[in-house]
C-alpha cells in the first residue's frame, strides 16, 4: 500500500502531476476497500448487506478521485501528510456516491460511469410484481444513498486526526452537501424556468459542482491541517476551476466521446439541461433556430438527425468558442490565486498542473 511518504517533498519533486494522480488514486481505492471493510456491520440481516455491497462496488466503479485527492492537497499545502489524512480524504468521495446515486434517480439516467446506476443495480434484490419492481429498487437506491452520506461523515470522524479540526471540518462537510443540495434545486428549476439566464448558470455551477468537487474538498483538507493561514485565495481558486471544470464537463457531454466519457452524449439534452452551450447557442440564433433548441431540449428522446443539428447549431453560432473561452479565462484567474497562497510551493505546482488537466480531459 502505497504509503503518505508519497506526498513528502522529497517525493513529489519534479513529478508529473497525472503520475501522482494515479498513484493516490489507488491508494485512495484501498483505503475505501479498508473503510467498508472495517467499519459497515457485521451482523447486518441480507438485505443490509446486499445493500451495503452495493454501495461499495458503485463507489469503487471508476471515478477520478480528484475530490480526495483535493483534500489531500488541501492538507499538504500547510502540512506533511500523514496516514490519517486519506481516511479523512474518503470522506468527500462517499459524499459525492450519495449525490449521485439520488442523482442518477431524479435524472433517470440507467448508467454511471458506464456502468448500471446504483438503483438500476438494486433491481436484482427485488423480488416482487414485475409492475412495482422500478418503484421498489429506486426506494432502496435512496436508503443507500442516505447511508454513503452517514459513511461519509464516519470516515472523516473516524480518521484520528484533532478533534478541533474534525467538529470544524465535519460542519464544513455539511456545509458541501447542504449548498449542493440548493444547487440540485436550481438545477431541477432550470429546466422549467423560461427566464434562466447565464448568471443563474453560473450561480448553479457554483453551488452544485465547484464547492463539492474543488474548492470544498481544498478547504476540507486547509481546515483538517489546522493552518491559520489566510484561505480566501484558496477558496478563489477552487470555486473557479470547480466552475471551468463543469462547462468544460458540458462540453465533453455534448461534443465528447462516449467510450472515454462514459455516458451517451445525447444525455444532457434528453434531460433538457440548459448548459452555457444551450444558453449561449440560444442567444445568437434565430427565432427559428432558438425554437429548434428548446424542442430539442424537451424532447426527452432526440434523434440522431437532431442531434447532429444541434450540434451544428451550437458550433455556428460561436457558442462552442465561447464556452471554451470562458473555460480558459476561469482557470487562468484560477491558476493566479495561486500565487497568493502562502502553501507549499511543490504543491501549488501540483494545483498548477491539475488545473491544466482540468479543462483539457477526455472524461
Amino acid at each position: 500500500m502505497l504509503s503518505a511518504d508519497f506526498l513528502l517533498d522529497t517525493t513529489m519533486q519534479d513529478q508529473d502531476p497525472m503520475a501522482i494522480i494515479k498513484e493516490l488514486r489507488l491508494r485512495i481505492d484501498q483505503e475505501i476497500e479498508s473503510f467498508f471493510n472495517e467499519c459497515i456491520p457485521k451482523n447486518l440481516d441480507n438485505i443490509g448487506k446486499s445493500v451495503s455491497k452495493l454501495i461499495t462496488e458503485f463507489t469503487l466503479s471508476g471515478g477520478k478521485r480528484l475530490r480526495p485527492i483535493f483534500v489531500i492537497m488541501g492538507y499538504r499545502l500547510f502540512r506533511n501528510a500523514d496516514e490519517r489524512i486519506f481516511r479523512a480524504a474518503i470522506s468527500i468521495e462517499l459524499a459525492q456516491s450519495y449525490l449521485l446515486i439520488h442523482d442518477d434517480i431524479m435524472d433517470q439516467s440507467e448508467t454511471r460511469r458506464g456502468k448500471p446506476s446504483l438503483y438500476v443495480r438494486a433491481r436484482s434484490l427485488v423480488n416482487a410484481e414485475p409492475e412495482i419492481v422500478n418503484r421498489v429498487s429506486q426506494n432502496i437506491a435512496i436508503i443507500a444513498g442516505d447511508l454513503a452520506d452517514a459513511l461519509a461523515h464516519k470516515a472523516l470522524l473516524t480518521s484520528g486526526l484533532e478533534a478541533e479540526n474534525l467538529i470544524r471540518a465535519n460542519l464544513l462537510l455539511s456545509d458541501i452537501i447542504e449548498t449542493t443540495g440548493y444547487g440540485q434545486l436550481i438545477d431541477i428549476d432550470s429546466a422549467y424556468n423560461k427566464n434562466f439566464k447565464q448568471n443563474d448558470l453560473f450561480r448553479m455551477h457554483i453551488y452544485k459542482t465547484a464547492k463539492y468537487t474543488i474548492e470544498g474538498p481544498l478547504m476540507l483538507g486547509a481546515i483538517l491541517s489546522g493552518t491559520n493561514e489566510n484561505l480566501a485565495p484558496l477558496s478563489y481558486y477552487g470555486s473557479l476551476l470547480g466552475t471551468a471544470f463543469q462547462v468544460y464537463d458540458d462540453i465533453l457531454g455534448l461534443f465528447g466521446k462516449e467510450d472515454e466519457t462514459g455516458k451517451s452524449v445525447k444525455s444532457d439534452v434528453n434531460e433538457g439541461k440548459k448548459t452555457l452551450l444551450m444558453l449561449k447557442a440560444m442567444e445568437k440564433s434565430d427565432e427559428k433556430d432558438r425554437a429548434f433548441i428548446l424542442k430539442c431540449l424537451n424532447s426527452g428522446n432526440i434523434s440522431d438527425m437532431d442531434f447532429d443539428r444541434l450540434k451544428k447549431i451550437v458550433v455556428d453560432t460561436g457558442s462552442y468558442d465561447y464556452s471554451l473561452k470562458i473555460v480558459k479565462s476561469m482557470s487562468d484567474k484560477a491558476i493566479e490565486y495561486l500565487s497568493m497562497i502562502n502553501g507549499d510551493k511543490q504543491v501549488k505546482d501540483f494545483l498548477k498542473g491539475l488545473a491544466y488537466y482540468v479543462i483539457d480531459r477526455k472524461n
